[in-house]
C-alpha cells in the first residue's frame, strides 16, 4: 500500500477521525439504548412490574475479589433505583445490563464506606459516559449532600482537563447534587409516577454514638403499584424497622450469621474484655442482626419473603447454614439467601 505524508501507518487521518469519531459516539449510543429510544424505531418496550436486582450482598468493609459491597437496584417499570453504592458497586450495575444515564434516584441507608465507596465513582463516570448525563440526585442521612460535594470536588482536575480539551459544557455541580433528610419516624422521602419511598431511623447506631454525633442510618420501603420491598440497611433488632416492614413483599435484611458473630471480628475481638471499650468487635456484635433478630423481624411485620444480604458467615441456605436455620425456627416464610446479580 502506497503511504503518503497525510497517513500514519496504514491509517489515513480520515480513518483515524472517523474512528475516533465512533469511539466517542459509542458511550452516549449505549446511554440512548438503555433509555429505550423513541417510539416506533424498533427498540423494546419498557418492562413492566417492579423487580429486585442485588448487586452486591457482602457484608463489612472488606474487599473480595469475586463479590461487591452493599449495592441493590429496584427496577420499576423499566427505571432503576439504586440503594447503596458500596465498592464494585458501578460495574456490577452494568454488569446487570444497567447503564449510567438510567441512573437518576440514589438511596444511601448511612454513610459507611461499604455503602458509599462508589459513590464517587458514579458520579464522575456518569458525568464522563455522555456530553448530556442527565442529572442525579442522591437521598441519605445527615451527611449526604456534604459527601456528593466532596465526591465532585474529587472529580475537578478530571472535569477541568475534559471541558478544556474535549469541549465539555455541562458543570457537574448542576447536575449532581445530595439531600440530607431526617426520619426518626417513618416519613414520606421520595415520590414519582413510579415508586414511593419511606424512610425511617433503625438501630445502627447505638443511642451513645448518637449523643456524640449527627450521623444516622436508615431503612427504606419502596412501594409500588404491584410489589412492596423493603431494605433494612445496617441494624440490629429495630421496632422501626418492624413497623416499616408490615406485611411487605419482599423483606431485604443484613444478617450477621453465627460464624460472624463467633469470630466477632478477631482482630478486635482481644481488646474488647471492656464491655464499655468501643472496638470493631463490639460493633459488629452489638450494632448487626443475627439470623434469629431476622426472623423474629420478619415474623413480627408478616413479610411474605426474606431476602439475605449484607451477608457475614454462612454459606447457601441449607439447613444447617448459619444464615438462615436458626431464622426458620421463628420464622416461616420464604427465606432466599441472596447473591451478587440475583433477580428477584
Amino acid at each position: 500500500m502506497k503511504r503518503t505524508g497525510n497517513e500514519v501507518g496504514c491509517w489515513s487521518r480520515r480513518d483515524l477521525l472517523k474512528f475516533a469519531a465512533l469511539a466517542w459516539a459509542a458511550p452516549v449510543l449505549s446511554q440512548a439504548r438503555g433509555r429505550g429510544g423513541q417510539r416506533g424505531q424498533g427498540q423494546a418496550a419498557q418492562p413492566k412490574g417492579t423487580e429486585l436486582v442485588l448487586l452486591g450482598t457482602q457484608g463489612g468493609p472488606g474487599v473480595s475479589a469475586n463479590r461487591t459491597q452493599a449495592s441493590s437496584v429496584v427496577i420499576v417499570d423499566g427505571r432503576p433505583y439504586l440503594v447503596d453504592c458500596g465498592y464494585g458497586a458501578i460495574k456490577s450495575l452494568v454488569q446487570a445490563g444497567l447503564t449510567l444515564g438510567n441512573i437518576s434516584d440514589v438511596f444511601i441507608t448511612h454513610l459507611h464506606d461499604d455503602h458509599t465507596a462508589d459513590i464517587a465513582a458514579l458520579i464522575a463516570l456518569k458525568w464522563t459516559a455522555s456530553q448530556n448525563p442527565g442529572a442525579a440526585t442522591v437521598y441519605g442521612p445527615y451527611g449526604t449532600a456534604a459527601m456528593v460535594d466532596a465526591a465532585i470536588a474529587f472529580s475537578k482536575a478530571n472535569v477541568t482537563i475534559r471541558m478544556i480539551d474535549e469541549g465539555r459544557t455541562v458543570d457537574p455541580k448542576t447536575i449532581f447534587h445530595g439531600h440530607d433528610m431526617n426520619a426518626p419516624k417513618i416519613t414520606e422521602v421520595f415520590k414519582d409516577d413510579r415508586v414511593t419511598v419511606q424512610a425511617v431511623e433503625n438501630t445502627h447506631f447505638p443511642d451513645r454514638a448518637k449523643a456524640k454525633m449527627d450521623y444516622r442510618s436508615f431503612s427504606y420501603r419502596f412501594n409500588t403499584a404491584t410489589r412492596s420491598i423493603v431494605f433494612s440497611g445496617d441494624t440490629t433488632y429495630s421496632e422501626n424497622l418492624i413497623e416499616l416492614a408490615r406485611g411487605a413483599d419482599l423483606f431485604v435484611c443484613e444478617v450477621l450469621g453465627t460464624a460472624g458473630g463467633q469470630n466477632a471480628n478477631g482482630r478486635g475481638a482481644a481488646a474488647d474484655t471492656n464491655n464499655n471499650t468501643e472496638s470493631v468487635a463490639r460493633h459488629v456484635r452489638e450494632t448487626h442482626s443475627t439470623p434469629e433478630m431476622v426472623g423474629k423481624m420478619a415474623a413480627a411485620a408478616k413479610v411474605k419473603t426474606v431476602v439475605l444480604t449484607h451477608q457475614v458467615g454462612g454459606g447457601r441456605g441449607g439447613n444447617n447454614d448459619p444464615l438462615t436455620a436458626d431464622l426458620k425456627k421463628v420464622f416461616s416464610g420464604e427465606v432466599i439467601v441472596g447473591a451478587d446479580q440475583m433477580r428477584i
